[in-house]
């Protein structure tokens, strides 16, 4: 009987303790990105790529989140939808089209001024994670935030050493708009 009365005296107080916290209204998107102009979720709108081999895809499927010390970004690669498979059990040549189509990675990041640095904890490309690392040049307005990397400043790990993208250097831009 005490264990009953007890719990329905704590339950109430808890709720009451719990409501006080809370409130009326949810904050603001801007509030909430206060902290730094990339937190938050985002989609990639546009990706220019410059250099030997320029393009601009648009509204390519992705999803980018930063959250305060952690990101995770993940897009299609080009303007062409990346194909199915065509069964359960894909072949060889689907594997390696699905890999070619995508980048995904998730980690920590660091913020400082205008230079964000990635720092992959998992990584679709292995070299890219446990030691690897980008850096991109941060411009943001309002509900669009701008993301500038070199291929000159990835960093993969080979062996106890670090690499540079052997690829003819370029520039990518993408631009993201906030889903939230």
């Amino acid at each position: 009987m005490k264990k009953t009365a007890s719990v329905a005296v704590i339950v109430p107080v808890l709720c009451l303790v719990a409501a006080c916290g809370r409130s009326e209204t949810p904050p603001s998107t801007s509030a909430a990105t206060a902290a730094s102009p990339v937190e938050g979720a985002w989609r990639v709108a546009e990706v220019t790529v410059t250099g030997a081999n320029p393009s601009t895809t648009v509204d390519p499927p992705s999803m980018f989140i930063f959250v305060k010390t952690h990101y995770t970004m993940m897009r299609v690669i080009g303007s062409q939808p990346r194909a199915a498979f065509k069964a359960v059990n894909p072949t060889t040549e689907e594997k390696i089209a699905a890999y070619d189509s995508f980048i995904a990675n998730a980690g920590t990041y660091e913020l400082s001024g205008t230079t964000l640095t990635v720092r992959p904890v998992v990584s679709k490309h292995p070299n890219f994670m446990g030691g690897g690392f980008d850096t991109y040049e941060v411009r943001s307005e309002g509900d669009t935030l701008w993301l500038t990397g070199k291929s000159t400043n990835i960093r993969y790990r080979i062996g106890d050493g670090l690499a540079s993208d052997p690829d003819p250097a370029d520039e990518t831009t993408l631009r993201l708009v906030r889903i939230q």
